[in-house]
């Protein structure tokens, strides 16, 4: 089994004076209970503590957007005991919006892209549109309005790409939270939204909302006649939040290779996809792809929120 390969190798690190993890492993989530991060990292604590001589222990440190927590993390002992599992925005957005009280390649190391949430953009029935040409002809012809969770939100960025590529200038609406403006989206107050599916798939599966396109590389089997992203605007990469897993930067490397063969096994279980649901689909990879992904996103999302001026102060 792969598991149990990747244990005996923690039992007998080289280099090292005792066996790994010694003690219980502190998982930080930068995020609220009930959070789609939040689920992902109790899925994989679970699943680690099940194989490894100690248990890891799940701290939700929330707040300023997921950079508290991922602060805590790039300041913690370099031993393998506290990791982080973050989401995107707070280390590819969150630079550009704020000054931030950890540097992202000198204080982090990537061990492996461990989920990816997907989601559709979504607009109201009135609206009456059935693929993007008419929903950029409509934009044209009058002011349509979308939601998102807050300005600098991947909904929120993810629509200006699409404004961009369409040529369009819908407009932004800004809600505390993604409940709230899903609840003017189902009363008619805003058109349209690209959150996640988490947040609009039941809406949509029950007809309240009609999706245009699914923003993942294939569609979804639930909605086997909605075109992907790319079908549906061919040469247009928009994001798809995805979770990662970090340790402090100066975590031995012996550790790091346990880490990642850990979190390879798990991501790759069947019980691991099915306890993330719909909302999550596991991903992977080990450490290079991880940094990869996050050099290209913070980029990219630098000259966006540069070109958009956005501020949330």
């Amino acid at each position: 089994m792969k598991r149990r390969a990747a244990l005996a190798g923690m039992l007998a690190l080289p280099g090292l004076a005792r066996a790994y993890p010694d003690r219980p492993v502190r998982l930080i989530i930068p995020y609220g209970a009930g959070n789609v991060t939040d689920i992902c990292g109790r899925a994989l604590a679970d699943a680690l503590s099940a194989e490894w001589p100690q248990r890891v222990v799940v701290e939700n440190l929330a707040g300023a957007g997921g950079t508290l927590g991922v602060a805590a993390a790039a300041r913690a002992a370099p031993d393998g005991h506290t990791l982080v599992l973050s989401a995107m925005a707070a280390l590819t957005v969150s630079p550009h919006l704020q000054a931030l009280p950890y540097d992202l390649l000198a204080d982090l190391a990537p061990l492996s892209l461990v989920a990816v949430t997907r989601g559709a953009l979504a607009v109201h029935p009135a609206l009456a549109v059935r693929d993007l040409a008419e929903l950029a002809a409509e934009a044209r012809r009058r002011p349509l309005f979308y939601y998102s969770a807050g300005p600098g939100t991947l909904p929120h960025l993810n629509m200006e790409l699409l404004n961009q590529a369409m040529g369009t200038r819908m407009e932004h609406v800004p809600y505390r939270t993604s409940a709230a403006g899903l609840a003017d989206l189902l009363a008619g107050r805003v058109q349209l939204t690209m959150d996640a599916a988490s947040v609009t798939l039941p809406a949509i599966l029950d007809g309240r909302l009609q999706p245009l396109f699914w923003n993942g590389p294939h569609r979804n089997p639930r909605l086997p006649g909605v075109p992907t992203a790319a079908e549906a605007l061919p040469g247009v990469e928009l994001a798809n939040p995805w979770l990662g897993l970090f340790a402090p930067k100066a975590t031995p490397e012996p550790i790091r290779r346990t880490l990642v063969q850990a979190v390879a096994a798990v991501v790759a279980a069947p019980a691991f996809a099915a306890r993330l649901g719909e909302a999550l689909e596991p991903l992977g990879g080990g450490p290079a792809p991880l940094a990869r992904q996050l050099a290209a996103d913070h980029a990219r999302f630098g000259a966006l929120i540069a070109r958009l001026g956005i501020r949330t102060d």
